[in-house]
């Protein structure tokens, strides 16, 4: 049996995590961090950085879930479905949020669906290519390519209508050469055909996690987008500084966590005051700048962040067009 002593250190333990859960009303008792790619991927990490010092804000247990599918899309649709209980959030990027309900029939949420509750990463994209791919720069790939009709390049992604796949259509229109497009369900088996010589190419984030698979050779960065060097690719160069593909541009990467807009607002409220303590943490900064390779920048405000969401939906929606995805 517990004596007096142990039982008043244990009520002592639990009146901070109680006075959190007053504050926060309705708070669930589990909260889920909904992540729509497979374990080990950038949006896996950032989940389950957050999540122990989410825990501690809201008094509550934080679970990281992992549901790849459809582009992402299994996951957000069962967050949507949470929305009156909120109990679950979505680690979500433009893939999942806006490309999938615009590229994918089965999908029945659109962006607005969903309001952020902070961004906890913005990078350009880098063209990589398998080690053993004969070219070493875009020029290089695109005379390959032309050279070699018969033998058309492949280019992975997370998913139909992602935004690696979106990437990789508008490269190949651009370059005026066929390419073959490889869907993936997550970021971890792309990375291992790519790495495995399986697939040619693949555009994703210019990041810390892939600047150290660059560095050890496998697989290696021909271009990054962007009118500037990525600072984790010094010595990578642009699309505009190339002679094939200097008007190539592509979308950005992100990655932010995201409620239902139905979820009730005190409790949302409360959610973001946790999340941005997380992002506080300089734990947690330590740990998403590993991943990123760059300093995490300051939270927006509020409404910028709206305006952020709102302006991203557009600018993707117009990408869309011009690259001429229609719904599968």
């Amino acid at each position: 049996m517990m004596n007096r002593r142990t039982l008043l250190a244990a009520a002592a333990a639990l009146a901070p995590a109680a006075a959190i859960r007053a504050q926060t009303p309705s708070a669930p008792t589990v909260l889920t961090l909904m992540v729509p790619f497979p374990p080990g991927g950038s949006s896996d990490v950032y989940a389950r950085a957050i999540g122990p010092i989410m825990a501690r804000e809201l008094g509550c247990t934080v679970i990281v879930e992992n549901l790849p599918g459809a582009s992402g899309s299994l996951a957000v649709a069962k967050v949507l479905a949470r929305a009156n209980t909120g109990d679950m959030l979505v680690v979500g990027s433009p893939t999942e949020l806006i490309l999938a309900p615009a590229t994918l029939q089965s999908v029945r949420y659109k962006p607005e669906d969903f309001r952020p509750l902070a961004i906890m990463s913005r990078s350009q994209l880098a063209l990589y290519a398998r080690a053993d791919l004969p070219a070493n720069n875009v020029d290089e790939l695109i005379g390959w390519a032309k050279a070699n009709p018969a033998t058309p390049l492949s280019y992975g992604s997370v998913g139909m209508g992602s935004i690696y796949h979106l990437a990789g259509d508008a490269f190949a229109e651009a370059a005026g050469v066929p390419m073959n497009h490889v869907p993936y369900k997550g970021g971890a088996p792309l990375l291992t055909d790519l790495t495995g010589g399986h697939i040619d190419m693949v555009f994703l984030p210019a990041d810390g996690n892939m600047a150290r698979r660059v560095a050890s050779g496998k697989p290696k960065a021909l271009a990054v987008t962007g009118s500037v060097r990525s600072p984790v690719f010094p010595n990578v160069p642009t699309f505009a500084e190339t002679r094939s593909a200097t008007r190539f541009a592509t979308v950005d990467a992100w990655a932010g966590l995201f409620a239902p807009v139905a979820s009730p607002d005190s409790l949302v409220q409360g959610m973001t005051r946790a999340v941005l303590t997380a992002l506080a943490d300089p734990n947690v900064l330590q740990q998403l700048q590993a991943q990123s390779g760059v300093p995490s920048g300051p939270q927006m405000p509020p409404a910028q962040l709206a305006a952020f969401y709102s302006a991203e939906i557009a600018r993707y929606r117009q990408a869309i067009q011009k690259a001429k995805l229609q719904p599968a």
